[in-house]
């Protein structure tokens, strides 16, 4: 019998063993803002009433035969049958190494079809998860070892040598487990692979945990400064995944005996949007099968989108332009999708619309807004207006303030400030820093975003900026963010970064660091200094008929091949600001 979202929702609120006692409060006729300007989202408060694992166990066995997870480029793949079985049996081999309830696991991988076995079978045995950047350097990998404390690091193979480059660093270094077959002549570490398809290895005992037990320690991105470990507890998680599959909200289609949603699990498994908008969402109730790419090659991206009828696309500004502009994409290629999901950093209006005029059939856009430290709080709502430009409304149980950068005031409708949020399922704190911890959380309980953020009447949030990336031009407030989303309009700008650059008069001037178009198309980068210098003066012009004068382009135009983003598409504008002080 074919479920409803609704139907599904519902198994999620009324799991057996709850964790807190199952409610969904009746809709209320409150308005989205109250009269002191605090802004409530629009759906009923929710409660879970089951454990993430008790949750992705059910699914696992409702639906064994379908495809849980599978490798686009090897095309190694796990039923969810197989899924549970394997992960019962890394938890065993977990338990057999020492790892008890309250331990930290990692996890140092590329996207693949272990990386929820490894996520299912530590929290089985009862412990919490770390994800590693598998970009991080022996140095960056041996501090976020220390720093959690991890007791066993599962390790893709071709990601060994670095690992143990960053253990030789460690007193105390975490046992390791192999994600597959070492290319080492020695070998003598377990392969998961191997473990997972033996059917002699024995399971691990299921070890309940409590809504206070770590679930995930997740690390910022650094992009602020040094990474800090975000502890999201079991309550959290099963809270925020209540939130998140709302059926107003998610946009999946529900599993059948005969057909499930296929998604694409390229967004990186170790960042918060892979790891629980793709990942965990997916496994949780909805039984999708993703199909996994360690890394983005745009030959491989597109053949599994048609290949597989992906219907639901978790995006990134960046990927959102590739398939915006890239000759390899084609309309028939898109024919499947219906919706999508940006995430991760703002998203460029202009890129939004070129996309859905793109796809062949009416596509919904939808664009969220989450931390590592609160997990998606914001979603644009599917009843609702797509507002493209907006990060959508409060998912429910959360509430939100706007507060003036300079008093801490609440702000009405329309008015720039912080952006300061309460959600149930907020990290405890961050692991080992109670100094980090309040700094960012008020005395009533509230998480300061760092974000500068506007809303509207009906409750719609648009991120402005990043507090800490503002220019000050003669003590007045510049949105690079604003700028980068101007330029983007002009024909021959394939993207921009705009940073605030030394001035002893004003300060700060805004500088943008330009890719052109015809580099990110055909590779060929214009060399021409004269030419470069009339399209930097026309850059100057196209913004300064946009903009008020204390927004233009003082401190210049650069052209660059390429802008420093992190592994999810977020500019690092930290590196922008260390070139132009090195220029």
């Amino acid at each position: 019998m074919l479920r409803s979202p609704a139907s599904l929702l519902r198994r999620v609120l009324t799991r057996s063993r709850p964790l807190v006692a199952s409610r969904c409060m009746a809709q209320s006729k409150r308005s989205v803002v109250t009269s002191g300007y605090e802004v409530h989202s629009p759906f009923p408060d929710i409660e879970p009433a089951g454990d993430v694992v008790s949750v992705i166990l059910d699914t696992a066995r409702r639906f064994g035969h379908h495809t849980a997870v599978e490798c686009s480029v090897t095309g190694r793949s796990y039923t969810y049958a197989q899924l549970e079985d394997a992960a019962f049996r890394f938890a065993g081999l977990l338990q057999g190494m020492g790892v008890q309830r309250g331990d930290v696991v990692g996890v140092l991988a590329p996207n693949g079809p272990e990386y929820p076995v490894v996520f299912l079978g530590s929290m089985i045995a009862g412990a919490g998860v770390t994800c590693f950047n598998p970009t991080y350097t022996p140095g960056e990998i041996a501090r976020q070892l220390s720093d959690s404390g991890t007791k066993v690091i599962v390790v893709d193979p071709l990601l060994e040598v670095v690992l143990d480059a960053a253990l030789a660093q460690l007193k105390r270094p975490p046992k390791v487990v192999l994600a597959g077959k070492s290319s080492r002549a020695e070998g003598g570490r377990p392969n998961l692979q191997e473990l997972a398809r033996d059917e002699g290895k024995p399971f691990g005992e299921y070890v309940k945990v409590s809504e206070r037990d770590l679930s995930v320690l997740g690390y910022s991105s650094g992009t602020t400064g040094v990474p800090k470990g975000a502890r999201i507890d079991h309550g959290a998680v099963a809270y925020n995944l209540a939130m998140v599959l709302h059926p107003e909200v998610f946009p999946y289609r529900p599993t059948t005996a005969e057909s499930q949603e296929s998604v694409i699990g390229l967004m990186p498994f170790f960042h918060a949007w892979g790891m629980y908008g793709v990942m965990t969402c997916s496994f949780q109730v909805l039984g999708a099968a993703v199909v996994t790419m360690p890394q983005f090659i745009p030959e491989v991206f597109v053949k599994v989108i048609k290949q597989h009828q992906v219907g639901v696309l978790h995006l990134v500004p960046p990927l959102l332009q590739f398939l915006v502009a890239h000759p390899l994409v084609t309309s028939d290629d898109l024919a499947s999708v219906r919706s999508t999901m940006c995430a991760a950093a703002p998203c460029p209006p202009l890129a939004a619309h070129a996309f859905k005029k793109k796809v062949p059939n009416k596509v919904f856009f939808q664009e969220v807004y989450g931390m590592t430290e609160t997990m998606p709080t914001h979603f644009t709502p599917l009843n609702g207006a797509e507002n493209i430009g907006s990060c959508g409304v409060l998912l429910p149980s959360a509430r939100a303030r706007v507060e003036d950068l300079t008093s801490g005031a609440p702000l009405p409708p329309g008015e720039a400030g912080e952006l300061v949020i309460h959600t149930p399922a907020l990290m405890s704190g961050y692991h080992g820093n109670e100094d980090a911890t309040r700094d960012v959380m008020t005395a009533d309980g509230w998480l300061r975003t760092g974000d500068v953020a506007k809303y509207d009447s009906e409750g719609y949030f648009y991120i402005v900026d990043r507090i800490k990336e503002l220019i000050k031009v003669k003590g007045l407030q510049v949105s690079p963010t604003e700028l980068e989303d101007e330029l983007r309009g002009h024909p021959s700008v394939a993207d921009v970064g705009v940073v605030g650059v030394a001035d002893e008069r004003a300060g700060e001037v805004p500088r943008a660091y330009v890719v052109r178009r015809s580099t990110a198309e055909t590779g060929d980068k214009v060399k021409d200094k004269e030419e470069e210098d009339r399209l930097a003066e026309a850059l100057q012009k196209f913004l300064s008929e946009r903009v008020a004068p204390h927004k233009h382009l003082l401190g210049g135009v650069k052209f660059v091949e390429e802008l420093p983003k992190n592994p999810t598409g977020k500019l690092l504008r930290r590196t922008l600001k260390e070139m132009a002080a090195e220029e």
